[in-house]
Formats: structure tokens, sequence, C-alpha cells
């Protein structure tokens, strides 16, 4: 006999009242969507679910938030163009990353809150975290009184928020050291990835060019960084003579390629300059003896290829030949950077303390432009971070970029000397040896705390160096790594407004 069927008065009244008021909201919730957005507005339930789940499923939340980062390109990238739409602004002034990252801080700190775990700062971070805040409130203040409307002046410090708030929810998930490892795994796999979608979109002739480059991989930030981490960590992974998969070590000519072929010279230094304190750091004494010469070689071929005057359809060799010093009055890229930085010494030479304040553009004062970016956002960006930083925020923000950079670099070092896992030394002292690479880079464009997709990333990676450091076995309870404070501080942790 078939199973015997119960008829509906036989569900329990509290599930079908359950069931009656959840259908009901749904419709309500589509309703309102599809009158307020139209049609993309049925699909408003679906992203209120998605954004419930995430709330309660802080990994998932924050491992999304940094795959979206790293996988949608924006419109200069010629394959899955559709992507770009994560960076677009969708409702007063908010991106759909923005909204994402929100759900991930926010996650984070709703567990802190159901779990009664104190919130854990990493102490590295401590003191550059607070003047950050200080030079956001500063930025404010400042450009606010010079004209800049109050919604902008704070929207506009949303990214600076990621660099802020999400390396402290990532070191505040509760990961062991298997998961933290799974999740290097997923990295150097991702990387690979990576790299295969952009030498797949050269192989195409998919993508922009650049100086008479037909196409190239990836001209924006976030991937040529991660690339450039992935090769170093398993640079570093064979020198500690760590094992690992052997597809991670097939992987490595292609990220070299793709790093390559994104004819990136900030990111092509950064990478020798990273592998250079990679193979001082992580090799014997011989090797280290070795580093000088082999650093002077470096440098003699790099100016050498500059120095020679000889017509090469190479495109690799003319974009290493345009290092050299003297061929940068030739580029009117290159020139353009010289005179926005004379302009922008100029500005903070008159305003040294305060700075101009966010939302205001530096003028033109100090020395005429080879090429007219505008009165707009052209004038508000600086093709240099530190001095970003000190120009929108003042002083403090100066002294907020330098502590980043150095906090991080102590949180690498500290990772890299605690752990016992060859895998995690590896990483750390990729990111220690990145970290010093990124601040070279960061002087050629500004990425850190200004490009929204490399921010997040970047302190992504910061978040999960804290975590490598608070989980090492060999670090006793209480250790001087993690300063716990006494209680969960959820508004502490609370999104940026934008």
């Amino acid at each position: 006999m078939g199973a015997r069927r119960l008829p509906l008065t036989a569900l329990p009244r509290r599930e079908l009242a359950v069931a009656a008021v959840a259908a009901l909201t749904t419709a309500l919730v589509a309703y309102a969507g599809a009158h307020k957005f139209g049609t993309a507005g049925l699909l408003l339930p679906l992203i209120v679910l998605l954004a419930l789940t995430l709330l309660a499923r802080p990994l998932l939340a924050v491992s999304l938030v940094t795959f979206l980062v790293i996988f949608c390109e924006g419109q200069s990238f010629g394959l899955l163009t559709f992507t770009s739409k994560l960076y677009e602004v969708h409702f007063k002034d908010i991106t759909l990353l923005d909204g994402f990252v929100a759900l991930a801080i926010a996650s984070v700190a709703l567990e802190l809150v159901r779990t009664r775990r104190p919130l854990q700062v990493p102490r590295p971070l401590i003191v550059p975290d607070v003047i950050l805040a200080l030079a956001m409130v500063a930025g404010v203040v400042v450009g606010h009184a010079s004209g800049s409307s109050l919604r902008y002046a704070v929207s506009s410090e949303h990214v600076l928020g990621y660099l802020l708030l999400l390396p402290l929810a990532v070191a505040n998930l509760d990961l062991d050291r298997r998961k933290v490892t799974w999740l290097l795994g997923c990295f150097v796999a991702l990387a690979g990835v990576k790299a295969l979608l952009g030498l797949a979109e050269v192989a195409l002739h998919r993508g922009t060019g650049i100086e008479g480059v037909a196409t190239l991989t990836y001209y924006e930030p976030t991937a040529n960084w991660l690339i450039m981490m992935g090769i170093l960590t398993i640079f570093a992974a064979v020198l500690a003579r760590a094992r690992a998969p052997r597809w991670v070590l097939l992987t490595s000519p292609l990220l070299i390629a793709c790093l390559v072929l994104s004819y990136r010279r900030s990111f092509w230094i950064g990478a020798v300059l990273g592998l250079l304190l990679v193979l001082m750091l992580g090799t014997t004494p011989v090797g280290r003896r070795l580093l000088v010469p082999t650093s002077l070689a470096v440098a003699a071929a790099i100016w050498l290829l500059g120095s020679l005057h000889f017509q090469n359809s190479v495109p690799i060799v003319k974009r290493a030949a345009s290092l050299n010093p003297t061929s940068l009055q030739a580029n009117a890229e290159d020139r353009y950077r010289l005179d926005e930085r004379a302009n922008v010494l100029a500005e903070i030479r008159a305003h040294p303390i305060t700075g101009l304040g966010i939302g205001i553009p530096w003028a033109a004062t100090a020395q005429t432009l080879s090429l007219e970016s505008g009165e707009g956002e052209g004038r508000e960006y600086v093709h240099f971070a530190a001095l970003w930083f000190w120009l929108k925020l003042g002083i403090l923000g100066l002294f907020a970029y330098i502590g980043v950079m150095l906090g991080s670099m102590w949180l690498a070092w500290q990772a890299w000397r605690r752990s016992k896992e060859p895998l995690l030394r590896a990483f750390a002292l990729a990111s220690g040896a990145g970290i010093v690479g990124l601040v070279v880079i960061d002087t050629t464009a500004s990425f850190t705390g200004v490009d929204a997709r490399f921010t997040v990333l970047f302190a992504a990676q910061v978040g999960l160096l804290a975590l490598i450091a608070k989980t090492a076995p060999s670090a006793p309870v209480g250790s001087p790594t993690i300063s716990a404070l006494p209680a969960p501080l959820p508004a502490a942790m609370a999104p940026a407004t934008r």
C-alpha cells in the first residue's frame, strides 16, 4: 500500500500561520521592489534572503565580498564586462560593493554579540586605526568648511572605511589553523584562475591597450596584486621546502606570464623587490650574501635597457625601457604625474597641517599641466598615496598611511616568526615583502585606501595575517599580538556611511 497522505488540515496551525505570513511578506516585498525599481525589483525577496543568510554566516560574507572584488572586473576588462555593475552607483551614492562590505562587517559584529566574544584588535593596528579614524573626521570637517557638502564628504570616505574596519572584521572571524590553511589554498587557486582569464583575454584580443600594446591582461591593481602575491607565496614556499601540490608549482609560469603581460611597470618593480626580500629573509646566509650583487645586477639591467636608444618592436622591451628616468619626459602620462606632483606639493606647503579636506580639488598653480584632467575628480586624485592622504586628511592622514603600512608589516613579521606550518609562514613572509613593494607601487598611483577593489583585498589580507599571528601555536595565551577590548563593540564595526 502507498504511503498514507495527511490532509492539509492535519498540519500544525503554527506552521500554517508561519507559511502564510512568509508568503504574504514575500509578495509584499516583491510588490514594493517592482514599484520602486521596476521588473528588477521582483528579485528583492531573493536579495533580502541573501542578506539575511550573509548576516548569519560571517565567514561566507567575508569570503563572498573578497571573491567578488577578485573576479568582478571593470569596463577595461574585455571578458565578463557585466561584472562591472558591482561598482556602479545604484542608490544614493551606494554601490553593490558597499552593500556587500557592510553586510560582511555587520555579520562579524552580530556574531560577536551572539557569542559574547570580545572584539579583538591586532595590536600593531591599534594606533594606526585611531589615527586614521581621527584623520577621517578631520578630512570631513576641513572639506565641509571649504565648501564640500557634508553628504559628499562623508560618502567619499567609504573606501577609507574599508581600510579601517575590514581588517578588524577578518581578524575576529572564529577560524582555526586548518580553515586558515584551506583559505590560503583557495587564494593560490584563485590567483591561478585569474591568470588564466587574463591570458585568455590577451589571446582573444579583448582587452585594452597601452602605449602601442594591442591588449594586456589586467590594468587595474587588484588582479595584479593578487597575482604578485601568488608569485611571492609560491617562491617563499619553495625556499622553505614546503610540501605543496604539483598544481601549485605548475601555476607559477601562468602567474609570471600574466604579470609580465599586464605591462604595469610599478608592479614589475614591486614584484622584483618582493622577490629579493623573500630571498634575503627566507634563504640561508649564503643566499643573503648574494642579495646585494643580485640587486645591483637588476638595477644595472634596468638602467642599461633604458639607456639604449634603439627602435624595438617588442612591447615588453619598450615598456621596460621607459623605466629609465630620462625617458619620463618623453611620455605624456609620466609628464602629467610630474606636473601633478609639483602642484600637489605646493598645496601641501600652503596647508601642511589641515590639507585641503575631502571633496576639495587641488589647483594647478605651481606647474602647468601637460594633460588637463579637468577640474572634477581628476583634480581630487593624486598619483602618490602618501601625498593623497596628506592632501585630503592633513598631517594626520600622512601619519595614518605610514602607520597602516608599518602595522601591516609588523603583523606579517609576527605571523612569519610565530607560525610553524610552512604554507602559513610562506604566506606571511610573502605578505611582508609584498607590502614593502606596495609602498613603492603607491608612489606611482594611489591604491591603498583610495581604490575600492584593491582596498578590500588588501584589508582582507591584513586581517588574515592577524588571524595567523593570533592562532599561532607558539603564541602563549595573552600574547601581545592581539589586544582584547573588555566587551563587544558592534557600533565600532558599523560600515562607513556613504
